[in-house]
């Protein structure tokens, strides 16, 4: 029973994995298979013209016929030469679509997934096997080929070798006579054919097994990931190169990936090891398949069962057979290994999303008349014993201006990542307008905001794209916002205006543009978005706090009636927030305008004060 499920799963494996490369490139498995045919069909008719040409001219056959038989097996070879070109053609357009749609499976699956799976280190982990494992997919259908192929060959080569044994041959007694006999021909055929399937298939799945623990070795996979950072990560991004030099950190980057590049050549050397040693037996019981095919030929020959030519037609009739049997053995094997592979794809591809998506549509109001309320929300991280979050309740309508502020750490990001669903409240909810909003429909709630994150990235785009997170758009607009986000005089100078690109990783007339100009391209994208919630996330934190409450009450005027969350931890930049909420270890602590939290004596005031000191010399007027 357990071997039956067993083969269940596998034939089910294999039946998605056709599917995959189906949805992959469309015709592909096709021709791959159709590919092999001509090929093989031309492999055993040079073998049978060199035969045969061989016995011709022993045998003083008038030349005309060795010409006649030359051009028709030359036009034959020919016309299946043209064959074999013609699919390959096909096949080397259809093996580039795969592969470049293969790959872009796993980009969508990353893409797509729910946030909380993005944090995860195990995922990254997952997303590296993943990679193997529809690498190893092309090589299901090769091992398939191979199977294909190999019966093939193996039942052209009987085919061909099935004269040699009905052939006249002398009738003689003793051992001679069995080896001259068709018993004696398929007996060894049969033995040298049995030590081939031993040769290929127990081996190779053992030396399959040897690479795929490798593979699958969680240390392994992280030096190679290790690797790859410092490769793609460091080396990869040239923005990096100014710190290194200044800093002379040549050295220490090259340590790092020399141990991770060392513990990886370490790993996959013992496994070759094994692997190594394997390959001399199998080498071993080869060279005896040879002396009894080799030998029983020469014996056949020597009794006069076997002319000249049939000598040379045996052994490489036989040698094709047995390279089509260790084909398939060898494609078994394999399969039975990458169909592991198979599964840890499949396994990544298949990580649910976690979150309830919603069937509700939110309201398209006129007059933006949203309520947003935290009823007693705790939330910790996934793997996490400790609470970010601890019983929260808030309310607030739009049109008004909240500031969260706080230390670091204090709870206030992962309070706007659940007000945005990148994550959900472990315990309690939050509402809009009095409904759960995890009974919305996902993307209409996330069309609700537009977040300026700390850390939020712009990419190798135009300034258009990038401003308006779409390739098409309306460039009136696109260039409006960007002035609103104060970014006028630099779009000025510009030659290409918004169509400018901006970094140089694709386009050598790219622009760079410092960190203050990529947090207006964020602000001028929130902006352009046009949701009816906007939150400010620290996003200039890198800031002095003068610039920083520039940009604020800039923003502010240009935020209108939409509802704004300025999130930070520097207080004198949200003064001209409608209300403060204070967070202290994951809790709200207090709520109110800057004048009464500072009459209240409590923690607002304790921060507001230290702060004024260590800003005083700086920004003394932004206090007064």
């Amino acid at each position: 029973m357990r071997e039956k499920n067993k083969l269940c799963e596998s034939l089910s494996t294999i039946k998605r994995c056709f599917s995959v490369m189906e949805k992959a490139d469309k015709g592909f498995m096709t021709v791959r298979f159709a590919v092999q045919i001509p090929s093989l069909i031309r492999e055993y008719l040079n073998v049978f013209r060199m035969a045969k040409l061989i016995d011709m001219v022993i045998s003083a056959m008038p030349w005309q016929n060795i010409i006649i038989f030359s051009v028709v097996t030359g036009v034959i070879d020919l016309a299946l030469s043209a064959a074999e070109c013609i699919i390959k053609k096909h096949d080397n357009r259809h093996d580039f679509s795969y592969h470049m749609n293969q790959r872009r499976m796993i980009w969508e699956k990353i893409i797509n997934m729910d946030y909380v799976h993005i944090e995860k280190p195990d995922t990254y982990v997952m997303e590296q096997r993943a990679i193997q494992g529809m690498g190893r997919m092309g090589r299901v259908l090769l091992n398939l080929l191979e199977v294909f192929s190999g019966s093939l060959s193996a039942v052209f080569g009987l085919v061909m070798i099935a004269p040699l044994a009905f052939g006249s041959a002398p009738k003689l007694a003793g051992i001679a006579g069995f080896i001259n006999s068709n018993l004696g021909l398929f007996s060894a055929v049969g033995i040298a054919a049995l030590l081939e399937i031993t040769r290929t298939l127990l081996p190779t799945k053992k030396s399959y097994k040897v690479m795929a623990e490798l593979q699958n070795d969680k240390e392994l996979i992280q030096h190679s990931r290790t690797a790859s950072y410092y490769v793609d990560e460091v080396e990869g991004n040239y923005h990096n190169g100014k710190d290194i030099r200044i800093y002379g950190e040549q050295e220490l980057i090259l340590n790092e990936y020399r141990k991770s590049s060392g513990s990886l050549i370490n790993g996959w050397q013992r496994g070759v090891k094994k692997v190594s040693a394997i390959s001399f037996g199998t080498n071993a019981i080869t060279v005896l398949s040879n002396i009894i095919i080799y030998g029983f030929a020469a014996l056949r020959a020597i009794n006069g069962a076997l002319t000249a030519g049939d000598i040379i037609a045996f052994v490489m009739y036989f040698s094709r057979m047995r390279s089509g049997i260790s084909r398939v053995a060898g494609g078994i094997g394999g399969m039975s290994v990458d169909l592991e592979f198979m599964k840890t794809a499949f396994d990544f591809l298949d990580i649910p999303d976690e979150k309830y998506k919603g069937t509700i549509p939110t309201e398209k109001r006129e007059d933006n008349e949203y309520e947003f309320e935290f009823r007693h929300v705790w939330f910790k991280y996934p793997n996490s014993e400790q609470y970010a979050l601890r019983d929260v309740n808030l309310k607030w309508r739009i049109g008004e201006k909240m500031a969260l502020v706080g230390k670091n750490g204090c709870g206030k990001s992962t309070l706007v990542k659940l007000l945005c669903r990148l994550y959900d409240p472990t315990e309690g909810e939050i509402t809009l307008n009095g409904i759960d909003i995890r009974k919305y429909k996902y993307e209409d709630y996330m069309a609700l905001f537009s977040v300026v994150f700390q850390d939020s990235e712009l990419f190798s785009f135009s300034i258009a794209e990038n401003v308006a997170a779409s390739s098409e758009y309306d460039p009136a607009e696109v260039e409006d916002c960007v002035r609103r986000a104060g970014l006028g005089e630099r779009l000025n100078s510009m030659e290409n205006g918004i169509e400018t690109c901006l970094y140089k990783h694709f386009d050598e007339r790219g622009v760079e543009i410092s960190g203050g100009e990529a947090q207006k391209l964020c602000l001028a994208r929130a902006i352009c978005k046009g949701a009816p919630f906007i939150v400010l996330d620290e996003p200039t934190a890198a800031l002095d706090p003068i610039s920083e409450h520039d940009i604020y009450t800039k923003f502010n005027g240009i935020v209108g009636t939409r509802t704004a969350v300025y999130i930070s931890h520097r207080l004198s930049s949200c003064r001209f927030c409608d209300e403060i909420t204070v967070m202290e270890d994951g809790s709200v602590a207090e709520r109110g305008s800057h004048e009464s939290l500072i009459e209240a004596g409590g923690v607002y005031k304790a921060l507001w004060e230290a702060q004024a000191e260590y800003y005083k010399d700086t920004a003394g007027d932004l206090y007064a």
